[in-house]
C-alpha cells in the first residue's frame, strides 16, 4: 500500500511539474476585484506593460472571458494561452457605440480553466479582466433536444427550438419590462466565438453572462441563436410576461434596435463557412417570421441605420463592423432566395409554380410559365447570390429556353419575375 501511493504521489508531482514551471516562466499578475463576486462572475482589474506576458490565475474557474482597456487600443497583437492552446483576442462588434474604453470580443472555451498566459500586444496601463463560469450552477441543465425536421413539420410555423428556460437552468434569470418592437428587419449576426467549440449551449450560456453581467444589458442580445448543427435557442423570453418573444426588442444593432429582430450564428464566419444544416434552420426562422409578418424577403425599406436596408440584413448593413463575417454575408442572398421560395410554395394557400424541363438537363432548359407574361425577366443566382448570364435561345409569351454549358456543376436559384409575382426554384446543373 505504501509503495502504491508513493508511486501516485509521484504521478502527481509528474504531472504538475510542467504546469508550475509553465506558472514561474512569467511574472504573477497583480489584480484587484473591482466587482462583488458572485459564483458566476469575477472582474478584476491590473496593470500591464505592452508587448509582455502574464500569469493570470483566478480566483474560481472560469469558462470565458473578456478584456477591457482605454479607447482605441488595437487587439491585433493580444492573446491567451491555455493548455498550451493560443487564444486570438479580438475586439467586440456587437453595441459598442459610445463606450469610453475598448471591449473585447468574449473567448470561450470548452472546460473550465482557472489559470493562463497573457500577452498584452497593444494593450498598456490599466486592463480590466471579467471572467465568467457557465457551469457554475449546481443544478444540471436539461440535456438539449435537437430540432429534428421531419416531411411532417410545418414549414412556416415557428420552428422547434430550445427554450431561455431550458438552456439558462440554473443562471440568474432577466428581470425587466420587456419592450415590444414591429419587426420590419431580420438581422443576421456571427457570434465571433471559437469554431472549434461543440458544446453550443455551453457558448450559449456564456454570451448571456457576458451581456447580462458583464455589458449589464437586461437579457441576452439576440432573439434567437442557432448552431452549427441547426439547433435553435430563443435568445430574449418573454418570462411571465404576456408578449410575443419574437417581437421583443434586443440589443444587437447599432444602437438602433427597434423594427428589427436578430438572429445570431454561433461561430466566427471569417474564418469557417456556415453549415448547410445553420443555413437551413436559419431560413426556417425567416420564412416563418417573415410570412407572419407579411414581409417581402427580397424587399428593402428604411432605418434610422440605412435607408435601404433589406428585410434580411446583415448587421454590416447598418453600421462599421465585419459581423457577420464574410462568409456568412455572402450567403444572405442565397438566405433571402430560399426564404422567398419557402414562403412562395409552403406558406401560401394558392402558389404559383412554373415547370422546368428537361431534368435532368442536356445543355439547354425550357421553363413554362404559369400564365402567359411578354414581360418575364429570367435570374440566375448562384448560391453566393451572383447573378450569372446565360444565353437565350428562345422566348414567347408562355415559356422559353435558355443555355446552361457554360454553367459549372452545382446547384442554382432561378428567379422569375412575372407581371403579378416573383417566382424562385433551385435548379440542378450536372
Amino acid at each position: 500500500m505504501n509503495k502504491q501511493l508513493h508511486i501516485l504521489n509521484f504521478l502527481i508531482v509528474w504531472l504538475l511539474l510542467p504546469l508550475q514551471i509553465w506558472a514561474q516562466s512569467y511574472p504573477k499578475l497583480s489584480t484587484t476585484e473591482t466587482k462583488s463576486a458572485t459564483k458566476y462572475y469575477r472582474q478584476y482589474v491590473a496593470t500591464v506593460a505592452a508587448v509582455e506576458t502574464y500569469h493570470f490565475r483566478s480566483k474560481s474557474s472560469f469558462t470565458s472571458m473578456a478584456f477591457r482597456t482605454s479607447l482605441g487600443t488595437n487587439w491585433s497583437a493580444t492573446y491567451v494561452i491555455v493548455n498550451q492552446d493560443t487564444f486570438r483576442v479580438s475586439g467586440e462588434e456587437h453595441e459598442t457605440e459610445g463606450l469610453s474604453y475598448s471591449q473585447s470580443a468574449l473567448l470561450v472555451f470548452d472546460q473550465p480553466v482557472q489559470e493562463l498566459l497573457l500577452h498584452t500586444g497593444q494593450v498598456q496601463d490599466s486592463i480590466t479582466i471579467s471572467v465568467f463560469n457557465a457551469q457554475a450552477s449546481k443544478a444540471p441543465p436539461p440535456a438539449l433536444r435537437k430540432a429534428q425536421l421531419t416531411e411532417d413539420d410545418l414549414l412556416c410555423e415557428k420552428p422547434a427550438l430550445i427554450t431561455q428556460e431550458e438552456w439558462r437552468a440554473g443562471l440568474p434569470a432577466p428581470t425587466y419590462q420587456r419592450a415590444t418592437t414591429q419587426v420590419n428587419h431580420i438581422i443576421i449576426h456571427h457570434s465571433a466565438t471559437f469554431n472549434s467549440l461543440t458544446n453550443y449551449e455551453n457558448v450559449v450560456r456564456n454570451i448571456y453572462l457576458f451581456h447580462t453581467q458583464d455589458r449589464e444589458w437586461s437579457d441576452i442580445g439576440y432573439n434567437f441563436l442557432v448552431a452549427p448543427d441547426g439547433t435553435l435557442f430563443e435568445g430574449r423570453s418573454a418570462g411571465s410576461q404576456n408578449v410575443v418573444s419574437d417581437n421583443i426588442r434586443g440589443a444587437h444593432f447599432c444602437g438602433r434596435n427597434s423594427g428589427t429582430m436578430g438572429v445570431c450564428l454561433l461561430g466566427n464566419y471569417n474564418t469557417a463557412v456556415p453549415t448547410d444544416t445553420a443555413l437551413a434552420t436559419i431560413v426556417r426562422v425567416t420564412s416563418w417570421k417573415l410570412d407572419k409578418e407579411g414581409l417581402d424577403p427580397m424587399a428593402t425599406d428604411s432605418h434610422p441605420t440605412n435607408n435601404n436596408l433589406g428585410v434580411i440584413a446583415g448587421h454590416r448593413d447598418g453600421c462599421a463592423t465585419e459581423c457577420p463575417g464574410e462568409n456568412l454575408y455572402a450567403r444572405l442572398e442565397s438566405i433571402r432566395l430560399s426564404t422567398e421560395e419557402q414562403i412562395a410554395k409552403d406558406c401560401r394557400e394558392e402558389t404559383q409554380v412554373f415547370n422546368i424541363y428537361p431534368v435532368p438537363n442536356d445543355g439547354t432548359l425550357t421553363v413554362s410559365l404559369p400564365q402567359p407574361d411578354s414581360t418575364v425577366l429570367l435570374d440566375i443566382i448562384d448560391l453566393q447570390g451572383r447573378a450569372l448570364s446565360l444565353p437565350i435561345v428562345s422566348q414567347s409569351a408562355t415559356a422559353f429556353t435558355v443555355q446552361t454549358q457554360t454553367l459549372p456543376a452545382g446547384t442554382y436559384i432561378m428567379r422569375i419575375t412575372t407581371a403579378g409575382a416573383v417566382l424562385t426554384r433551385k435548379i440542378l446543373i450536372e
